[in-house]
């Protein structure tokens, strides 16, 4: 008899997280690219490997989970269910494996010299197919970016997930973590050192505008959930309601408050506030330390809801069965 998938554990929370911080990167290397693309040439090229490395490992991550690993491999072949948002995101993994490796390996000036006879006979190709690389992996990457909160809403029987913020904020997370991800490669890798403080200004500007725009779609989040959720069930409801109060004041208070709210938000803001008053590499430090607390806090939030909402979905099943 096959066993059936009945919840899901932490290795779908990891692919959650390393999903949207994969598209996350991907997009901020792009960026980064068309604002300083020889500068910069090396972070990008580990950024681009690092949002593959991310994409693979989570889809790993996502095996390791499902009873029957062999049969998730063909999601994508699934031409009939294309309403599912599991035969979607298979597309649009596959398509992000293809795009970021691709993108990676041509940005990467190793390995592109093993296609020299290519180049040598076609002069500009490279730049020309890497860029079409990156254009076209932007979709995948912000697929990616929304996808993950679309799984989780899409999903049946759990109230605190059917919500349209979801999606919305799983994106701005991504967008933020990959931001400040490509931040911290750009200094550990040395390219920090050729940035004035006036650039330095503007990506401590972009960080404290992605923790403020975060912290406002999660504040709306969870007051929505605290009061019951929009086109819920009575039952449904009070199933929403109980797993916003395990984030705000039960067991899950902690972790929420602690590395979503001030290690992921608040910290992170008064750090790139506080680098704008910084010169030298004292400034870029603290801008990677608030980079850190960041990926640190995106990382919990999803373990977060996704332990609530399944915790608080039996909650709501034995209301049902009690009614």
């Amino acid at each position: 008899m096959i066993e059936l998938q009945t919840a899901w554990g932490w290795p779908v929370a990891l692919y959650l997280f390393l999903g949207g911080l994969g598209g996350g990167m991907f997009l901020a290397a792009t960026v980064l690219g068309f604002v300083r693309r020889k500068r910069h040439r090396r972070a990008r090229a580990v950024s681009f490997w690092a949002a593959f490395a991310c994409v693979a490992v989570g889809l790993l991550s996502l095996l390791a989970e499902v009873v029957l690993p062999c049969r998730a491999l063909l999601v994508w072949q699934s031409f009939s269910h294309l309403s599912s948002w599991m035969a979607l995101g298979a597309w649009g993994a596959l398509a992000a494996l293809v795009l970021f490796f691709a993108t990676a390996f041509l940005t990467t000036k190793k390995t592109s010299r093993l296609l020299s006879i290519v180049w040598e006979a076609h002069p500009g190709l490279r730049g020309k197919v890497r860029t079409a690389c990156s254009l076209a992996g932007l979709a995948p990457a912000l697929f990616l970016a929304f996808y993950t909160g679309m799984l989780l809403r899409a999903a049946p029987g759990v109230p605190f997930w059917h919500s349209a913020l979801l999606p919305c904020l799983f994106v701005v997370s991504a967008l933020g973590a990959g931001t400040n991800a490509v931040t911290a490669l750009v200094v550990l890798t040395g390219g920090a050192r050729k940035v004035s403080r006036r650039r330095r200004r503007i990506v401590a500007g972009v960080v404290m505008g992605a923790a403020v725009a975060e912290g406002v779609l999660l504040f709306l989040f969870v007051a929505t959930m605290l009061q019951g959720g929009s086109g819920l069930l009575p039952t449904q409801q009070l199933a929403a309601q109980t797993s916003a109060e395990m984030l705000l004041s039960g067991g899950c208070a902690m972790p929420f408050w602690g590395l979503v709210v001030a290690g992921g938000l608040v910290a992170p803001f008064v750090l790139s506030a506080l680098s704008l008053f910084v010169r030298g590499k004292a400034g870029w430090r603290i801008l990677v330390f608030g980079a850190l607390l960041t990926l640190v806090g995106d990382c919990t939030l999803r373990f977060l809801f996704l332990h609530v909402g399944a915790s608080a979905d039996y909650v709501g099943q034995a209301l049902l069965a009690i009614l």
